[in-house]
């Protein structure tokens, strides 16, 4: 059985509490929803799986144990006890210490053995599960990291006496085989029934290994609805969807690289003039491009003009997004991009947070329903709504 998004509850890791769940998209890799922090964990090898299920076993006296029934037995056991067990891994503490795993869906246990044993039994019970759905149930811990050139990050962040959380992505532009794709959903100048679809889509078919949602958008407004006015290239196309909208002061602000992945910031998209103008000017070809408004931080300086926000920038607070570049003065356009997702904000109090970082240019990103990061086969924020762009990171 695979689960579709129709199965799919906000929080998978708490439907599939103690679960064992294999990816059908990857390689068929195992794992289990451990019931205690509903959070995945590797199955891996049979060794390793094995090991696993030791540590996050339950010791259970043999009064108990006799009292859930086993697979194979037509009797029923203690269902009420057997309920609670359920999905847990449970050793008999008073006999050789031998595993034993409550299946959920018939309540009954079975014997794990020796690790070969044990990693059959827990293939064989496995649910199906996209790789997508897989991405919205947590693995255990608070950071992590793929490698020296990035790493996930969530921490609180204090400003003016106040704490904001903050989850975000930090990607060393000097890794030499860093991809960055600006996506869309349509490949043209779309003005309304425009195409949107999830951040883990926009990741997967880019093989990402991170990113984050793009530009604001129409999402309401049926006469627009998903349309968006900001410039985005489209990296695999090779095209620059809404260049008409460049050549307006009102346009704000954007962010390109080239395919050394050199970063360049234009505080006027009319700066940007285009990627002919761009390509010929810095004697390079682009690679990814995108324009969002307002901008936040310039130069490391607050440059967030009052007039250019609305009343409900300027006084919600939700979760809000930016894209921020801090660099490195021994290796300039090479230093390092920030992916960034702060709870309960407005966009005044973004930039404040954000400034922490020691960044040099900030742009801010549609946050809200919209906000979504995914780092590592995760979402470390959302899934959120779907979007009609995206900023992806990959290997080449």
């Amino acid at each position: 059985m695979v689960l579709t998004p129709l199965c799919l509850q906000a929080s998978l890791g708490v439907d599939l509490s103690g679960a064992i769940l294999l990816d059908v998209e990857r390689n068929g890799e195992a794992w289990y929803v451990y019931p205690e922090d509903n959070n995945r964990y590797y199955l891996g090898r049979p060794k390793d799986a094995f090991q696993i299920m030791r540590e996050l076993g339950l010791g259970i006296s043999e009064y108990n144990f006799q009292k859930i029934a086993q697979a194979g037995v037509k009797v029923d056991g203690d269902l009420e006890l057997a309920r609670r067990l359920s999905g847990k891994i449970i050793i008999q503490t008073e006999k050789n210490g031998e595993a034993w795993y409550i299946y959920p869906h018939d309540l009954k246990k079975y014997y794990l053995g020796r690790p070969k044993d044990a990693f059959k039994i827990m293939r064989e019970l496995s649910l199906g599960i996209s790789r997508e759905n897989l991405a919205k149930i947590h693995k255990p811990g608070i950071e992590e990291n793929i490698d020296k050139y990035s790493n996930y990050i969530h921490k609180k962040i204090n400003v003016a006496d106040k704490d904001y959380t903050v989850d975000a992505i930090e990607i060393d532009l000097k890794n030499p085989n860093l991809k960055i794709i600006t996506d869309t959903a349509d490949n043209y100048n779309c003005k309304t029934d425009c195409n949107v679809k999830a951040l883990a889509d926009f990741i997967l078919d880019n093989n990402g290994f991170a990113g984050i949602n793009g530009t604001y958008f129409e999402s309401y407004d049926k006469n627009k609805l998903n349309y968006y006015f900001f410039p985005v290239y489209n990296s695999n196309e090779k095209k620059l969807i809404n260049a008409d909208q460049l050549k307006y002061w009102t346009t704000g602000p954007v962010i390109a690289f080239d395919e050394n992945n050199k970063f360049y910031y234009f505080k006027d998209s009319r700066d940007f003039v285009g990627v002919d103008s761009f390509e010929k000017k810095y004697n390079v070809k682009i690679q990814a491009a995108i324009g969002n408004k307002p901008r936040l931080i310039e130069n490391k300086m607050n440059l967030l003009i009052e007039w250019d926000i609305d009343k409900k920038q300027r006084d919600v607070k939700a979760r809000r997004n930016a894209f921020a570049y801090k660099e490195d003065l021994n290796n300039l356009g090479k230093g390092i991009v920030y992916l960034l997702v702060v709870q309960n904000v407005t966009v005044p109090e973004l930039v404040d947070v954000v400034k922490k970082f020691d960044v040099d240019y900030a742009l801010n990103l549609d946050g809200g329903y919209s906000a979504a990061l995914w780092y590592n086969d995760e979402y470390m924020a959302g899934p959120g709504r779907d979007i009609p762009n995206a900023i992806i990171f990959s290997d080449k």
